[in-house]
């Protein structure tokens, strides 16, 4: 009796602890565990006097390590134009919508907690970048979340359009690609995940309606069969509730969407102020405005801007896993009618790889797998396979293509392998998927079906009926000598998911199972044939997808495990979208291989070090709060070959100069005051910023400042002037090689010496000769702030070289090896000790004496150099090379800190 009494008191602890648990959660408290587990304890005793203090701490213990786990999140890297968030501290509270999805991915998707824990840490992060609709203030917010290809963005944008509903945005529009199988996916996830789904039928709530159905129904003006029609005009719905569309990015879709919205506002002008979230899925793809800057913007950029510009409170976010067009949009247009366009300039957020996610390090040798003993799953193409597909070029030549070339062969024999072996993994319900991608030509692409089926129906009643033939002893020895290797070296590196090897026998026993349940489709708009995936929910879809562009970008192969890609693109963000085999592979991902040319594979190698590399500047600059999107163009490593993007999409794109290993120093000035009284300010406010300079040297004096922090040199480049439209030497260009450095960890600290007069310079003969000139070079003394300068330096005292009549030119002024004074070694320049060199020049000599300026102690030209150490990294197969690749940026985004 006594122990059924404690037993209750312990269930009753439990079941108190989980609700306030959950509920504290969901108003996002950072101490919910700690709070909750007071409040069930406080509640037990009160019921339960005779339970005693010891035996209530070791059941809080045990169920606190039931139900808490401590979970490490990848931080989510935020870059914000306004520090100061529009929501209070309190405000970001949610319930009823995200508390609901939730628990439905916990409850019935069976995420794990530490994914929900994920998408629930950055869509939180994301409402602090968007606008508060709770405040009558308009806004207008432009944003761009990264995510990875494949890696569940759709789950993140719909736990966001949750959380819009629950702090108070009532219309929410989602951009959902530009083809009917990718929108109506989308929608189709959006019912079950958003609004809840109850059977016309049987009255049976599936999606979040399992879960509840006590709030406020969100609307829905668009279905899985139809997209916003005109019909929708007459429908004369409530903008003051919860509505959802789910459209496609199509002129004639945006155009009718648009006089909706327009026909809603004209009824109720109050709707102007209904605050809008607008999500663009994929917003890389059509959305960026490809028209030249004297021609009005492209259309669908327009329609998007447009539509924007009917509220007065307007949140917009872009979702890409390519995120090269929209960073290079730009960041200063204005279009007369549609206003701004779409560039980020209020928030980037970067989202934390997923944990089980395989992308482009999972795949490709960017590692040195075959150093480290990791696994291969790239399968190179056959040259019959690359001469064929390289001929086929047009649909007239869809004649080719006789038979299944031999690399497809072993591609399907593969699927046909991986299916069977997850079939007795005890995933026979699961879906799995094979694609072949190797023409954007929809008739290539029926052609190739139509082969395949030949072949697969021979290879089947080969299988089934002759079990003597040829091709049984290749299918063992396809599984014997690729599968078991590589799922033998899985089981060796890998932590998880590890599965004993099935002997051939019984995997041959399961394909003759399999292979009568394998459909082969075309995906295509020429064909019927359509991933209907949900259809086969209880029992699995087998499926050789066979296409091109629908399914290089968005929609989704459920389970794929082999792919063959054989399609060529000069573009980082379309070969990395044609990358459907990026994704989640738990459980199966010794089976995975892909079937490419050698030439793919090392592009796709370089493509993982170009988004290693631009998440590495994103944490830097996330770190930095002084930077915002408008103050810092993210840089990308270019190519020999391939392009980041379209080049319609490139025109604000200009190349970062590499100065490692050189010395830069200004040569040529202009020829205004106010280009000298600037730089003598600069370098004043330089001078006295620096706690302590050394006089160094014998016969030329010196005055060094060694460890001078790198920010007061991004301080004074901000400031001095280079000769404008200078190439060679640019401030502008100096300072951003700079940044650049700094985001990887380099010239974190300068060494700053200025140079002064040298012993018998004014007594020399080339001196005495200007003299004889007229010239007044006699010691020049210069007041640098708290550095008194005994002379401005001597350079080209002979005659004036300039050749440009705007320009004042001296030629070199670095003399000798000054570039190594503050140096005990000529090789001791490395990453940590960068140079910049200040030269105050003397202003008697001919170049600058034409000017006629009163130049004085405290005004004369200011000359610099610097002394760049190479620079080195180590690349992503362990390799220590020189920094040297070309980057690119957005030439419309400044670092205009300070001004």
């Amino acid at each position: 009796m006594i122990n059924n009494v404690l037993e209750t008191a312990k269930n009753e602890l439990e079941k108190s602890f989980v609700e306030a648990y959950k509920l504290l959660q969901l108003l996002n408290n950072e101490d919910a565990a700690d709070i909750a587990i007071v409040s069930a304890r406080e509640k037990i005793k009160k019921k339960h006097s005779d339970v005693t203090e010891d035996e209530l701490e070791a059941w809080a213990l045990e169920i606190y390590d039931k139900h808490v786990q401590e979970i490490t999140l990848e931080p989510v890297n935020v870059i914000r134009a306004n520090k100061q968030s529009a929501w209070e501290r309190n405000e970001l509270k949610f319930g009823y919508y995200w508390g609901r999805y939730s628990k439905y991915l916990e409850d019935i998707k069976k995420w794990p907690s530490d994914t929900i824990r994920s998408i629930d840490t950055t869509t939180t992060e994301i409402l602090k970048s968007l606008g508060n609709p709770n405040k009558q203030q308009e806004f207008n917010i432009r944003g761009l979340v990264l995510g990875y290809v494949q890696s569940g963005k759709t789950a993140n944008f719909t736990g966001l359009i949750n959380k819009a509903y629950d702090v108070g945005y009532k219309l929410v529009i989602v951009l959902a690609g530009m083809h009917n199988d990718l929108r109506s996916q989308t929608q189709l996830r959006l019912e079950k995940e958003v609004v809840g789904v109850i059977d016309k039928v049987t009255n049976e709530a599936s999606g979040v309606a399992a879960i509840s159905n006590k709030g406020e129904l969100v609307q829905t003006w668009t279905t899985i069969e139809n997209d916003i029609t005109a019909k929708a005009i007459e429908q004369r719905r409530n903008l003051g509730v919860p509505n959802l569309m789910v459209v496609k990015k199509n002129k004639d879709v945006l155009e009718t969407l648009n006089e909706v919205i327009e026909t809603c506002c004209n009824l109720s002008a109050e709707y102007r102020d209904v605050p809008v979230l607008v999500i663009d899925d994929e917003a890389d793809q059509a959305s960026v405005d490809t028209a030249d800057s004297n021609e009005e913007p492209k259309t669908i950029n327009r329609l998007i801007r447009r539509l924007l510009n009917q509220f007065r409170r307007k949140s917009y976010v872009g979702y890409t896993a390519t995120p090269f067009a929209n960073l290079l949009i730009d960041s200063q247009t204005k279009d007369e009618n549609v206003k701004e366009d779409l560039y980020p300039k209020d928030f980037i957020i970067a989202l934390p790889k997923p944990e089980g996610y395989c992308g482009p390090e999972e795949y490709f040798n960017v590692t040195g797998y075959e150093e480290d003993n990791k696994p291969l799953y790239i399968r190179h193409l056959s040259d019959d396979d690359i001469d064929l597909f390289n001929n086929v070029k047009k649909k007239e030549d869809a004649g080719l293509i006789q038979q299944v070339p031999h690399s497809m062969q072993k591609a399907i024999q593969s699927f046909v392998i991986a299916t069977a072996i997850r079939n007795l993994r005890k995933q026979e319900k699961e879906h799995n998927s094979m694609l072949i991608h190797a023409s954007h030509l929809t008739d290539i692409q029926l052609e190739l079906r139509r082969v395949v089926e030949a072949y697969f129906e021979e290879f089947s009643n080969t299988v089934l009926y002759a079990s003597n033939d040829e091709l049984l002893k290749q299918l063992r020895e396809l599984y014997l000598k690729d599968f078991v290797q590589v799922q033998t070296i899985f089981n060796e590196t890998s932590k998880e998911n590890r599965h004993p090897v099935l002997e051939w026998v019984e995997v041959y026993t399961e394909i003759k199972k399999v292979l009568t349940t394998i459909r082969i489709m075309a995906v295509n708009g020429q064909s019927k044939d359509a991933l209907e995936y949900d259809s086969y929910k209880e029992s699995g879809l087998n499926v050789i997808a066979i296409g091109g562009n629908k399914l290089s970008r968005g929609l989704t192969l459920e389970g794929l495990t082999i792919s063959y890609y054989y399609r060529g693109t000069s573009m980082y963000d379309s070969l990395l979208q044609m990358g459907r085999w990026f994704g989640y592979r738990g459980g199966y991902m010794d089976l995975c291989r892909i079937y490419t040319s050698l030439q793919i594979a090392t592009n796709f190698e370089h493509l993982a070090e170009v988004m290693v590399e631009v998440r590495k500047e994103f944490e830097w600059l996330a770190q930095n709060a002084d930077l915002t999107p408008y103050d810092y163009a993210v840089s990308i490593l270019g190519h020999d070959f391939m392009d980041v993007t379209s080049r319609a999409k490139m025109k604000t794109a200009e190349f970062l100069y590499y100065y490692g290993g050189s010395i830069r120093q200004t040569r040529s000035f202009d020829t205004n005051l106010r280009f000298y009284e600037t730089n003598m300010e600069a370098t004043v406010e330089l001078v006295n910023k620096i706690d302590d300079f050394e006089p160094v040297g014998e016969r030329t004096k010196y005055h060094l400042a060694e460890d001078v922090s790198t920010q007061y040199i991004l301080d004074f480049l901000q400031k001095y002037q280079t000769r404008s439209g200078a190439t060679v030497v640019d401030s502008r260009k100096i300072l951003e090689f700079i940044q650049k450095q700094i985001s990887r960890g380099n010239y974190l600290n300068f060494n700053v010496v200025i140079v002064d007069t040298t012993e018998g310079t004014f007594n020399r003969k080339v001196v005495r000769d200007a003299n004889a000139k007229g010239a007044n070079l006699k010691e020049f003394p210069v007041n640098l702030g708290k550095v008194q300068v005994e002379s401005a330096v001597l350079r080209s005292t002979k005659e004036d070289k300039s050749i440009d009549p705007t320009a004042v030119d001296l030629g070199a002024i670095v003399s000798g090896n000054q570039q190594l004074v503050d140096l005990k070694n000529k090789d001791d320049r490395d990453e940590s000790n960068p140079l910049l060199l200040i030269y105050p020049l003397h202003p008697g000599v001919p170049a600058f004496e034409k000017l006629n300026y009163n130049f004085n102690e405290n005004l004369v030209p200011i000359g610099i150099a610097f002394d760049f150490p190479r620079v080195y990294k180590e690349n992503l197969k362990g390799e220590i090379v020189e920094a040297r690749q070309k980057y690119l940026k957005n030439k419309t985004v400044r670092y205009d800190k300070g001004e």
